[in-house]
């Protein structure tokens, strides 16, 4: 359910002042003093919110910003009035009841980042960031529901604008991170059980009815994917649907509310015991449920990461750039060859990058290299700050990791994207694991669009054949697909025919993907001939091939590969985000490997099996009368359907 965030509310609002983008900026209407103030359309009174501003404009710095009450006036300025306690940025000062309470606060400059947290309490607290560092705190003896607040004053209709940013785009200090946003309304809490059951006088909740809705448990599916096998990437690391028998309508307000990514627990025990006897099977998010008649209804779940499809992105860029007004700033993870640096001022001698800090030392005008001392990186590390204007298109090979440029490892990849969304529900251990195995310096990953999480993952995984599920516990699980015969550990199981329920299927493993070729170090803007200087010395035919192309170079695994899979000679490359050719070559070189004999999926069915639950990834052990598995075959688990209630279970493997 996405949040509300506060924005500045249209009506009612101070004299000259008016709500524009939808209430995310303000401005002046015309000449206006200071005594005139905006305030929020969201009233909170418990718990900690916050939210930043940023003032730009031709005009002298004159801005306060704060909180006030609804009953504050509107035409004078944040603590104006004892309704109210606000921040004078241009002065430094800590405005009440009409005049200072504090002084000696830093002045902010136009561009700065002020940010306001409240934290209510006996007493409530407010604290004030200048660009994520806190610069003053104090108690304030302010009640009930506050807005936050802001006035500005200028010598014309625009001369000065602000913008809010309440939680909804990346922060840069707590008072964002925790958002001024409403309290999300909490879901009905619906118990359902195979029987009905009814918790214990000591357990937790008590005496707390489950009904007996759930016809044959519920069906876990968790996969992962691997780019020769073909098809899209898998979109959701885990699912689970379940057939519900309601003729008596229990699920029906439920059904009809849209209480889409509701929080699910999975937990299976003995039908005698209590509920502390039981044990977390699985986690979800209720994806939707389907009314198939009066009396059955189909409830499906999704993975418990809803959040990874929310947008990554840090920021957007303000309006004081029209050019690129309210469009998110590009995302930079690891090294990425023919970064676009975009104008930031009249002359682009200030040209923006990403979203982040980088690294750069390789600075392209035309394609052609900018001398040293001809340009540098801003304090932030955001944008380039050109001696002289540049002829455009610019371009740099840059990091967010270090200079080099360096990429990032898997697990630092990970963990930026992670840290975007504010995530912790995952394995970084599986991550080092898979770098310490391989050896890889890593990867690179631009977006220069609204890009979210789950996307970025799918971007960055198959380069290095890595696939990702969630445990039970809900943390997310990183496996690197690798040829099961080579695995010389503990077997995660070991069927026979006569374990099965229902007859092998075998199916020719076609790798539709499959190529012999993998390309790297891709250019996030491919430059056009009419991109680049007319000098062939300068720049010679194989710089501009490099400059053009989607990527710089590409690699070809020449090991020994079965008959079926003739087609990858000739195949298009396979497009990676490796920065070095020795890790692309490497990469190439196993998964050719992998198809040196011909593989194949295969399908188990066991039934009754409380024990069997591999993941994707493990490697166990077949053998049957068919197919060449008379004497056994290590296999790799791609696909595991597994129903706890009944221990039924259904693997795809792969060998």
């Amino acid at each position: 359910m996405a949040d509300t965030f506060g924005r500045f509310a249209a009506l009612p609002i101070g004299p000259l002042l008016a709500a524009r983008d939808g209430g995310l900026t303000l401005a002046t209407t015309a000449a206006a003093e200071i005594h005139h103030m905006a305030r929020s359309d969201v009233a909170l009174d418990y718990g900690t919110f916050g939210a930043e501003f940023a003032v730009w404009g031709d005009d002298p710095m004159a801005a306060v910003v704060g909180v006030a009450t609804a009953g504050a006036s509107l035409t004078t300025f944040p603590g104006g009035d004892a309704a109210g306690i606000g921040w004078n940025l241009g002065a430094g000062t800590v405005l009440f009841d009409g005049g200072p309470v504090a002084a000696g606060l830093p002045v902010l400059a136009k561009g700065e980042i002020a940010g306001v947290l409240v934290e209510v309490g006996a007493p409530t607290r407010l604290k004030l960031y200048r660009n994520g560092v806190l610069v003053h705190q104090r108690d304030i003896g302010l009640t009930g529901p506050l807005h936050f607040s802001a006035s500005l004053a200028a010598t014309e209709a625009g001369g000065l604008c602000m913008a809010v940013n309440a939680g909804q785009w990346g922060a840069s200090s707590p008072a964002a991170q925790v958002g001024w946003r409403l309290p999300a309304a909490s879901p009905a809490v619906a118990r359902l059980a195979d029987a009905d059951w009814l918790t214990a006088p000591g357990d937790s909740p008590a005496n707390a009815r489950f009904e007996g809705v759930l016809a044959d448990g519920i069906t876990l599916i968790s996969e992962i994917n691997f780019w020769p096998w073909g098809g899209e990437p898998v979109s959701q690391t885990s699912a689970a649907e379940c057939q519900a028998l309601d003729a008596d309508g229990v699920l029906d307000d439920l059904a009809l509310s849209g209480a889409s990514g509701a929080p699910a627990q999975v937990r299976v025990g003995p039908a005698d015991g209590m509920l502390a006897d039981t044990h977390a099977a699985y986690r979800f998010s209720l994806d939707r449920i389907e009314i198939n008649d009066d009396g059955t209804k189909g409830i499906y779940f999704r993975d418990a990461h809803d959040d990874l499809d929310e947008v990554i992105n840090r920021s957007v860029f303000l309006p004081n750039i029209p050019g690129l007004a309210w469009k998110p700033q590009p995302v930079l993870i690891g090294a990425v060859a023919s970064v676009p640096a975009m104008g930031a001022n009249s002359d682009a001698t200030a040209m923006f990058v990403a979203d982040s800090r980088i690294y750069t030392d390789t600075v392209l005008d035309r394609g052609d290299a900018m001398e040293a001392g001809t340009f540098s990186l801003s304090p932030d590390g955001q944008q380039l700050l050109m001696r002289s204007p540049p002829v455009m298109p610019v371009v740099t090979d840059a990091s967010s990791v270090g200079p080099g440029p360096a990429p990032a490892t898997l697990q630092q990849a990970m963990a930026d994207i992670m840290g975007r969304l504010g995530k912790a529900a995952w394995s970084g251990t599986d991550c080092a694991a898979i770098d310490a195995a391989t050896g890889y310096a890593g990867v690179g990953y631009y977006a220069g669009t609204a890009i979210t999480g789950r996307d970025a993952m799918n971007a960055i995984l198959p380069s290095y054949g890595v696939g990702c599920y969630q445990d039970a516990d809900g943390a997310l699980r990183f496996v690197q697909v690798a040829a099961p015969e080579e695995w010389a550990g503990e077997l995660a199981f070991d069927l026979a025919g006569g374990d099965l329920a229902e007859d092998l299927l075998a199916v020719p493993d076609e790798a539709p993907n499959l190529t012999r070729r993998m390309a790297y170090r891709p250019n996030a803007q491919a430059l056009g001939a009419s991109d680049l200087v007319t000098d062939v010395v300068d720049m010679p035919q194989w710089r501009r091939d490099e400059l053009m192309g989607l990527f710089r170079a590409q690699v070809y695994g020449a090991g020994a590969m079965h008959p079926h899979y003739r087609r990858a000679d000739g195949a298009d490359p396979v497009l990676s985000l490796f920065w070095n050719g020795a890790d692309a070559q490497a990469e190439i070189d196993r998964v050719v490997a992998m198809y040196r004999v011909q593989r194949f999926f295969y399908r188990v069915s066991v039934q009754g099996d409380q024990e069997l639950a591999p993941h994707p990834g493990q490697v166990g052990r077949i053998a049957y009368s068919r197919y060449g598995l008379e004497a056994g075959k290590q296999v790799l688990v791609r696909r595991v359907e597994r129903n706890p209630a009944t221990g039924d279970v259904v693997l795809t493997l792969w060998g």
